[in-house]
């Protein structure tokens, strides 16, 4: 499984349903991640008896660089993971996966900076949507 998400860079391929598997367990990584930090800081606040200047100022105490670091590292993980499941299918399509990724950002940053953010995650969903549904090897040599 850890070699789906962060092995085989060069050249890795992963078929539909075996994409949205990990497509939705990564999603779930990151939900459960973001939800037992939100939890460690209501528990904190909790704790501290619901004064909120005390929640602030104990906030401040907690986030400090380490907590923003390891934050910042976890995300770039995942991120990383996101793409690097992305190039795969992609590549299982049959077109160059890390290539195609960073045509399809920069797409979408300047569809976002262009039109709008909206018109940008319309973009983000309908290249998710592609990659579940087009075949494997449509667009490659037969």
């Amino acid at each position: 499984m850890l070699n789906n998400l962060i092995g085989n860079i060069k050249n890795g391929r992963l078929i539909r349903l075996q994409y949205l598997g990990y497509f939705v367990l990564l999603n779930f990584m990151i939900f459960f991640f973001a939800f037992g930090t939100i939890l460690a800081i209501g528990a904190g606040e909790h704790i501290i008896g619901g004064n909120l200047q005390e929640a602030q100022a104990q906030l401040r105490e907690w986030f400090t660089l380490p907590f923003i670091l390891v934050f910042a590292l976890f995300m770039i993980v995942f991120s990383f993971m996101n793409l690097n499941i992305m190039a795969k299918r992609i590549r299982d399509i049959g077109l160059p996966g890390w290539w195609s990724i960073l045509v399809i950002l920069i797409l979408e940053a300047i569809i976002s900076f262009v039109v709008s953010q909206q018109a940008s995650s319309g973009i983000h969903s309908l290249v998710w949507l592609l990659l579940v549904l087009v075949p494997s090897n449509s667009l490659g040599k037969k």
